[in-house]
Order: C-alpha cells, then sequence, then structure tokens
C-alpha cells in the first residue's frame, strides 16, 4: 500500500511537472520552459545535487584518520570506562598494557586498573592480580586456554595520577554545522587520541554521513523501514592505523 502511494505521487508530481513546463512553454517560449523544467526538477533533489559533491569533497579531505603528533616507545594508553562483567580486557595487540576506569552496571566504580598479560608460573608476586576465567571448564574458550597454559591478564588497581597520559576513550563527538545540517550531511569525530597531561590533540578520527537527501532518502527508507545512509571514514582498519602510528608500542610489534 505504502508503494503504491509513493508511485502515485512520484506519478502526480511528473504530471503537474509537465502540466506547468507545457503551459510555460506555450506562453513564454523555450527559455523559460527549460527554466521550469530545471526548477521542477530541482524542488524534489535540490539537496541531492548540492549533497553529493559535498559529501564526496568532505570524504577525500576530511574523512578518516588524521594524524598530527607521534610519540614513541609507548608500552600503553588509557581506553575510558570498561564494565566489571565484561573483564578480563585484553591489552592491544604489540602494548604491554591498558588503562580503564571501572563502571558497574553503567555507574563508576571511582577506581581506576591496569591491565596485562603475565606468565604466572615465572611472576608469581602477580599471579595474586590475575583475573580467573568465567568458563573454567570450557575447552575452546581462548581465554581459559591462555589461563590453563599459565598465561593469564592481571587487574591491578592503580592511582588516578599513575593512569597513562595517552587517552584514547573518545567515542563519538559531533562537528555539525548549520549549512552541512541542511544537506542532511554530519561530519562526526568518532576517535580520538590526547595527551592527558597537556590536553594537546595527537590524532583524530573522522566520519560523514550523508542522509542522501530528503527526497530520496526516505523513498529508498520504505524498503528497509528506515532512512538510507551513506558513510565514509568509518572502517574499523583504521583504528588501529589510528593507534599504532599515533603511539607507536616499544616492541615495534604490530
Amino acid at each position: 500500500m505504502i508503494g503504491l502511494l509513493i508511485l502515485a505521487v512520484v506519478l502526480g508530481y511528473i504530471f503537474l511537472s509537465k502540466l506547468i513546463v507545457t503551459k510555460v512553454y506555450k506562453s513564454y517560449g523555450v527559455k523559460k520552459a527549460n527554466i521550469a523544467l530545471a526548477i521542477m526538477v530541482l524542488i524534489p533533489t535540490w539537496d541531492v545535487i548540492l549533497g553529493f559533491p559535498v559529501y564526496a569533497y568532505l570524504c577525500a579531505t576530511k574523512a578518516g584518520v588524521h594524524i598530527y603528533k607521534t610519540v614513541d616507545n609507548v608500552e600503553g594508553f588509557y581506553v575510558g570506562e570498561k564494565d566489571i562483567a565484561n573483564q578480563p580486557y585484553e591489552p592491544y595487540k604489540g602494548y604491554k598494557y591498558i588503562d580503564y576506569k571501572e563502571i558497574h552496571n553503567g555507574k563508576p566504580t571511582g577506581k581506576y586498573y591496569r591491565s596485562y598479560w603475565v606468565d604466572y608460573f615465572k611472576d608469581r608476586n602477580e599471579s595474586q592480580y590475575c583475573v580467573y576465567p568465567k568458563y573454567p571448564n570450557s575447552s575452546t574458550h581462548p581465554y581459559t586456554r591462555a589461563f590453563n597454559e599459565g598465561r593469564c591478564i592481571v587487574k591491578q588497581e592503580i592511582p588516578e595520577s599513575e593512569v597513562s597520559r595517552w587517552d584514547t576513550s573518545l567515542k563519538k563527538k559531533k562537528t555539525n554545522s548549520f549549512e552541512i545540517f541542511l544537506l542532511g550531511i554530519n561530519l562526526e569525530k568518532v576517535g580520538e587520541i590526547k595527551d592527558r597531561k597537556t590536553n594537546e590533540i595527537l590524532s583524530e578520527k573522522l566520519s560523514v554521513k550523508w542522509s542522501t537527501g530528503w527526497f530520496f532518502g526516505r523513498l529508498f527508507s520504505f524498503e528497509t523501514g528506515h532512512v538510507r545512509n551513506w558513510n565514509c571514514g568509518t572502517s574499523y582498519s583504521n583504528v588501529f592505523e589510528m593507534h599504532y602510528k599515533t603511539l607507536v608500542n616499544k616492541q615495534g610489534d604490530k
């Protein structure tokens, strides 16, 4: 039923446009008829005609990872809030540790922790901080297997003053401008690494989202149930690119 209604609206608009252009042609000639035709085409599609070049430009110039400064010999960094229910938290490959702020049921506990791998047969002093497997009888769970082989992830409480100065906790921040918003285009900061001591931004990851215009966006939305969007700069691979190229790990192993 909705599809037939859309078809009826489109056909009705085409009929109306043809009628208007024909009358203008008979009354004022070819030049003004062409202007009338252009206006009728632009009424439902102006934001697509203007939006796509703007979207393509932002994808080419703004979207993706932007690295402003690199730091060498980094052993670990701060990743923001982590829920106690989902531990243990594994450090990124090539780094020694990650620091995080613990939350429980969505509320901060006021505690900060450092998470890293140890061999508990060799590091007996660290074994007291080992996070035990949630599935101790599992033969397939990766962490259970590692634990049974003598390796564990340590969860060690640290004071806030010892939390790494390299902060990667930003998840998403809108940076809309009014002109972009009129075209259905959103420019968002979806990742950032900054120096917690100086508040200097070392790198950032930007995403551009376009709703394909009010007419076509809603026309295509009936197929999926929501407005169809185009995105660029959202590849998960460049999240790791941002980390490894900004915070060069001490081991040099990616």
